[in-house]
């Protein structure tokens, strides 16, 4: 049995095939380009071209593809001109005419060079690697494993409109960071996500979105506290402070934790930490209070990262400053436990645990899905604390017992011209390397991966000598919001677009375009709830994989409508919508044979019962006054031609 066709209405812009990605005339950062255009009807595949010239005289890339996305790797390059097109190809090899032709420009590369080291390049973990830089200037940068560069976020002083610093990666590629005072969530192709609230300048080290949707970040807090004595006493002593130790005077920096609304940007909750954390710990030492003459406040904390656990529902704390990292309990904000230095020790406490540990100034605290703590501990401290011959900074995994010790699971010491004075960075790879970022004394300013034998089999220096860097990443692939979705069986005929129906299957095919797994939410409505049922569901794709999304009929009217949203669940801004109405061919008048379409055979058919050579058949009325006649043949061909 026939159940019909489909009248698509709207579905982007299917009445009017577009392309999409990238806009006409647009300035793009990338040599990984994302081209992406309208489905079109009757397509097995599509080919595209990209040009160097209009006239496409100078054809760089000539490919088949199935789905109506590709991401071209290979073929471009910085500061060029591209033109490209693209057209159907049918089931029979034919060619459709091109859909359009569309221009873009790729600006300059901007990242700096970075000398290459690969030691084993069979061992090394797939993908790219993307980081935040401060210097030599403020920006971020993607690059392969042979350094070649492949995205950046544009030159700060002409076309930076991010201005921003990266600060964390998310497993599903979700990208934060700083832009000017704001933390901000961004995504490949520089569109800003979300934004913190204005007129709330946020601590630069960390962004992230919690699970239950809304955002969390470091704000800057000031509360008065003394000055410590040492050799800086008589200078602030001339600016008029006692600077005895002992008055309360002196502007102490530390740091809130803060979680805003993701819809409105209303503060739902905070954790300040001068109503946790006693104020008598705090680092006496010359480089701090001689900074704090220079800039006017001292830098008390300096916490720098945290994480949320959310089996647990906790945060975890470095707090560099103090040597310390606390893990407290949200929404509560009772501190659980502090792993840091003994009370001996000016920044330290009595109640902190795992004292023997005493690493130093760490950055990038993290929980693995073993229960691990993973951190870069930069070792300023480590000739005073660990007698090491010289400053040593450490890679450390370490396991929180249940009786409040600590066990080393495992630990890396870099090399000595790797030492990382500030900043660094550190994360588990899923083939169990580990990718590092190290400051090294700037002149060795490097990203490195580090297999479980604690070699280092691959290693990318800076080249600028001011080089200095946030965090590193290594990602599976850009564009982790890229998916089809696309209907099975369309097709036109003489009303347009539609889709063929084959029994009472509706049937979406979704495609993963991206390196990540992606879990992908849909709604499937009909409003007249005639046709079908509403369907709400979940589709989770590994990489770049496929799969139809089917729904079922159980009777067909004469037309409804059909309403279909999904997006990935982490990229809910990439969301794409299909609105269609459907049109039964059951009651379609002038499809003769019932093939759901008007052609040539129904003409041919219908002059036979005008000529009496067939019997006649109500669908060949097409007027509707009774009987057939030359009236309805004219009006047939109407339709047809």
């Amino acid at each position: 049995m026939k159940y019909g066709k489909i009248l698509f209405l709207v579905l982007f812009t299917f009445v009017k095939s577009e392309m999409i990605l990238p806009e006409d005339n647009e300035f793009l950062k990338t040599i990984h380009v994302w081209f992406e255009w309208d489905q079109e009807p009757d397509a097995s595949q599509y080919n595209l071209q990209i040009s160097s010239d209009e006239f496409f005289e100078n054809i760089i890339k000539d490919i088949n593809i199935v789905k109506p996305l590709h991401i071209e790797k290979n073929s471009l390059d910085w500061n060029s001109t591209f033109y490209w097109r693209v057209r159907s190809i049918y089931i029979d090899g034919s060619f459709s005419n091109w859909i359009n032709q569309s221009s873009f420009t790729i600006r300059s590369n901007e990242v700096q060079n970075f000398d290459i080291s690969i030691n084993d390049i069979n061992s090394i973990q797939d993908g790219l690697i993307i980081f935040g830089q401060f210097s030599p200037n403020l920006m971020v940068g993607v690059i392969d494993k042979y350094g070649n560069e492949l995205w950046n976020t544009g030159n700060p002083d002409e076309d930076h409109q991010l201005g921003t610093l990266l600060n964390y990666v998310s497993d599903s590629g979700q990208l934060f960071g700083k832009s000017s005072t704001s933390g901000i969530q961004f995504n490949f192709n520089h569109d800003i996500i979300w934004q913190s609230p204005p007129n709330t300048p946020i601590d630069l080290h960390e962004v992230q979105k919690l699970p239950n949707g809304n955002f969390i970040s470091f704000v800057p807090i000031f509360e008065p506290g003394p000055i410590a004595q040492g050799d800086w006493t008589d200078s602030f002593q001339n600016l008029g402070y006692q600077a005895d130790g002992e008055t309360i005077e002196f502007p102490w920096l530390g740091q809130r934790i803060v979680e805003w609304d993701k819809n409105t940007g209303q503060e739902l909750w905070s954790w300040n930490a001068f109503d946790h954390i006693d104020m008598s710990q705090y680092d006496k030492q010359a480089e701090l209070w001689w900074d704090a003459y220079i800039s006017g406040r001292f830098d008390w904390l300096h916490s720098n990262a945290f994480f949320f656990d959310e089996v647990e529902s906790a945060i975890y704390i470095s707090i560099r400053h103090l040597n310390q990292i606390t893990k407290i309990s949200y929404p509560s904000g009772e501190i659980i436990y502090s792993i840091g230095l003994s009370d001996e020790y000016e920044t330290g406490s009595s109640n902190n645990i795992c004292n023997d540990l005493r690493f130093s100034w760490q950055h990038h605290v993290q929980l693995l899905d073993d229960g691990d703590l993973l951190f870069f501990d930069n070792g300023n401290l480590s000739n005073d604390l660990l007698d090491d011959e010289y400053r040593t900074t450490r890679i450390r995994k370490i396991q929180v017992n249940n009786d409040l010790t600590c066990s080393t699971s495992w630990q890396f010491d870099l090399p000595q011209n790797l030492y990382g004075h500030g900043t660094g960075s550190v994360q588990l790879l899923d083939n169990d390397n580990y990718l590092i970022y190290t400051q090294g004394g700037f002149e060795d300013c490097s990203i490195l991966e580090v297999n479980q034998d604690k070699e280092i089999i691959w290693l990318a220096e800076a080249s600028d000598p001011t080089s200095s860097i946030y965090r590193a990443y290594k990602i599976p692939s850009m564009y982790p919001d890229a998916y089809t979705l696309t209907v099975n069986g369309l097709t036109q005929d003489f009303t347009g677009n539609v889709v063929e129906l084959f029994g009472s299957n509706l049937e979406f095919n979704l495609t993963n375009h991206s390196g990540y797994d992606n879990k992908y939410i849909y709604s499937f409505r009909n409003p007249n709830n005639d046709w079908f049922e509403d369907v709400d569901g979940e589709i989770i794709l590994g990489p770049y994989e496929s799969q139809i999304i089917s729904f079922i009929s159980d009777q067909i009217d004469t037309d409804t409508e059909i309403r279909i949203e999904i997006y990935p669940e982490n990229h809910e801004y990439a969301q794409k919508q299909l609105v269609l109405d459907l049109v039964s061919t059951i009651s379609l008048i002038g499809d003769i044979n019932n093939d759901g379409r008007l052609t040539v055979e129904d003409i041919i058919l219908i002059v036979n019962m005008v000529l009496d050579l067939s019997i006649n058949e109500n669908d060949a009325d097409l007027n509707g006054d009774g009987g057939i006649n030359i009236i309805d043949i004219s009006l047939l061909l109407n339709l047809i031609l």
